[in-house]
């Protein structure tokens, strides 16, 4: 088989040229994450037009990676969309924030531990969060911050009415 992936492609995801299937999808949705449109993290750092062609090249390096790593499961093929058009940005009716957040999460191809990596919040904690395990979480100040953090790593564009949301959960749990 022809390698279609070059050294710059790797780069461009920030992985190792011997990086697995699971790590290359892992990596191309992080860094989707981190320059969409609206991600705190580069808002204010690059214009729209660059950020676009940084997207695109995210886009052709996971491409040529992918097919290079490709075997015959399914999971080894670029996603036909981006997750973002796929999974809702907001919970749906009924639904809590907790298990809204972990399939967002599981969606994107994050780990808890990649949150937490990313957002300095324990994993015992996010794990909480996700299970609406309202008694092992700290005070509502602090739970605000985590719900805040998670809900910007993940896409979400308004994460405060996330965070208010979920310690209105929490607030009516405890009464």
């Amino acid at each position: 088989m022809t390698k279609t992936a070059t050294s710059e492609d790797f780069h461009v995801l920030d992985l190792p040229e011997d990086a697995t299937s699971e790590e290359a999808r892992r990596a191309y949705h992080r860094m989707k994450a981190l320059y969409a449109e609206g991600a705190l993290a580069t808002y204010n750092l690059i214009e729209n037009d660059q950020r676009q062609e940084i997207l695109d090249r995210i886009e052709r390096a996971y491409m040529r990676i992918s097919h290079d790593l490709r075997d015959d499961s399914p999971e080894c093929y670029p996603p036909a969309q981006s997750p973002e058009a796929e999974q809702p940005l907001s919970p749906g009716a009924g639904e809590g924030i907790g298990p809204f957040l972990r399939k967002r999460r599981e969606s994107l191809g994050y780990t808890l531990k990649d949150i937490a990596d990313r957002t300095r919040v324990r994993t015992a904690y996010l794990e909480s969060i996700e299970a609406e395990n309202f008694k092992n979480l700290p005070a509502p100040v602090y739970v605000r911050g985590f719900i805040f953090e998670f809900s910007r790593v993940l896409g979400i564009p308004e994460p405060q009415k996330i965070s208010d949301a979920f310690l209105s959960q929490m607030n009516s749990a405890k009464k």
